[in-house]
This record gives C-alpha cells, sequence and structure tokens, in this order.
C-alpha cells in the first residue's frame, strides 16, 4: 500500500477543520505531525499484587478474613523488606492508561466495609511502614458501631490514605436488578463520600466479588475509574480497569509471587 494511503486517514481530521476555515491547503509540518506517534505508548500489562484485607484483630488466628496485628506486620514487614512500594488504584490506571511509570514492584493493599479495627490495629502499622493503602467504605455503616466514623475516614485520608466506596448497604450487586436501587448502592455512595470527606471518589470495591455486566456498566456511569472484585489474579491490562482482581497476601506468597516479582526484574 502506497504511503500516501496509510496517511490520508490520519489527516483526514485535519482536512475537515481546514476546510471550515475556508483554507485548502496543508504545510509538511501539519502531514508531519499527524503521522507522530504518540509520545509514550501505554504498557499492554502490568504484573503486580491487590491485597484484599477485612479484619485486623488481636488474639485472631489468620484466616481469609481476619488478620492480627502481629500476623499483618509481617506481611508489611515482608513487603518492605523485598523492595515493594506502595501504590493506589488511580496510579495503577494512570499506568495502564497513559504509560505513567510505577515503581519496579508495586502493591496495592486495600480493606473492605470500614471496620473499625482496621483503623485501631492496621492504620499504625501502615504509617510505622511508610505504607499507604486504600480503604473502601460502606456508607450506611460509617458513624456505626464497630465500623469507622466520619473523623476517622478524614485522619486516613490526611495521612495520605485513599477511600474508595463499597455501596451503601453492602448487597451482592448481581442479585440488584437495575433501575434506582443499583443506581443509589454505587453512584449514590459515591455522593456521600464525596459531600462528607469533600474529596474526589474514583474507586469502587463490588461486595462479595459480586458483579455483572450491567453492574460494572452502573459503576463506569457512576464516573469510577477503577473497581476492585474478589477474582484472584495479579495481571491487568486496561480492559480490566473496572473488574480488577484481587488476593489474599498468604495465596499471594504461595501462587503468584515468582511471576510478578520475574516480571518485574524485566523491560516494564
Amino acid at each position: 500500500m502506497a504511503a500516501g494511503a496509510l496517511v490520508a486517514p490520519l489527516l483526514a481530521p485535519l482536512r475537515a477543520m481546514a476546510e471550515e476555515a475556508g483554507r485548502t491547503e496543508f504545510s509538511a509540518v501539519a502531514a508531519a505531525e499527524a503521522e507522530k506517534p504518540a509520545l509514550l505508548a501505554a504498557p499492554r500489562a502490568v504484573d503486580m499484587p491487590i491485597l484484599v484485607y477485612h479484619h485486623v484483630v488481636p488474639g485472631r488466628s489468620p484466616s481469609l478474613l481476619f488478620e492480627n496485628p502481629d500476623s499483618f506486620e509481617q506481611e508489611l514487614k515482608y513487603l518492605k523488606d523485598n523492595g515493594y512500594q506502595p501504590v493506589s488504584f488511580d496510579d495503577l490506571a494512570d499506568c495502564l492508561e497513559h504509560g505513567v511509570a510505577l515503581p519496579e514492584r508495586p502493591v496495592i493493599l486495600s480493606f473492605d466495609d470500614g471496620w473499625d479495627n482496621q483503623f485501631n490495629h492496621a492504620f499504625p502499622l501502615l504509617q510505622k511502614y511508610s505504607f499507604t493503602a486504600t480503604f473502601f467504605a460502606v456508607t450506611g455503616y460509617v458513624d456505626h458501631e464497630n465500623f469507622m466514623t466520619t473523623e476517622q475516614l478524614k485522619t486516613l485520608l490526611a495521612a495520605g490514605m485513599t477511600i474508595g466506596s463499597h455501596t451503601r448497604t453492602h448487597p451482592a450487586l448481581a442479585g440488584v436488578g437495575g433501575g434506582q436501587r443499583l443506581r443509589e448502592e454505587v453512584a449514590g455512595s459515591k455522593a456521600w463520600l464525596e459531600d462528607r470527606l469533600e474529596i474526589a471518589v474514583s474507586t469502587f470495591a463490588y461486595p462479595y466479588g459480586s458483579y455483572s455486566a450491567s453492574v460494572v456498566a452502573a459503576v463506569k456511569a457512576a464516573g469510577y475509574r477503577t473497581a476492585r472484585t474478589v477474582d484472584i489474579g495479579t495481571h491487568y491490562t486496561p480492559a480490566d480497569l473496572a473488574t480488577l482482581a484481587g488476593v489474599v497476601f498468604p495465596a499471594y506468597l504461595r501462587h503468584y509471587r515468582g511471576t510478578v516479582e520475574l516480571a518485574a526484574a524485566g523491560p516494564r
């Protein structure tokens, strides 16, 4: 195919603009600009852990939903000693969408539901190890017994943490159906947090990991940039930003660490 045939589609928008302005000729500079590739191509994929936590409670044996402060500190120490650096969901989106560089070994720590034990026991340890995290709050639980208060959420924000939405009432969204109820759970929780915390909320977590095509569409329509599931994995592309997988720390060590650390050692 002739080079002119390849360039012609790129020039079409410029030609239309010029004709509107009453001009019919294009400079060589304009043609060259139309042929230039993007200055920074976004990476095709990122391999990294998005760690999922729920409770951090003294005296509890570690399990799928529970950590005790000692076990949680051991995990933070492992991450710190092995060169992992905390990033946010927006950082991940910036990388996948715009090619913004991430640290060599990025990690996202995320906490679901907004339990007060996260503030009382996880937050001090995050600060001790200079880690940031994302806390997904169920807005209907905020300021209620056993959950964080609005002021505690503000304290987390002031310390560099991120607050995301986890719906209004924590339903399994795939069973909610469409309409007003779904909008209230997804968009309503976002508006509630933004009003009370005076921030933009850009990330969401699906309760129970429950989602469907219509639920994902509602999350995108509400203006969230990213959303995390409880699907298991550590490999992400731009197409995954509304259905990001997560992993608990023990599963990460057993099944994914080698793949992620090998990917980090090569070109990003």
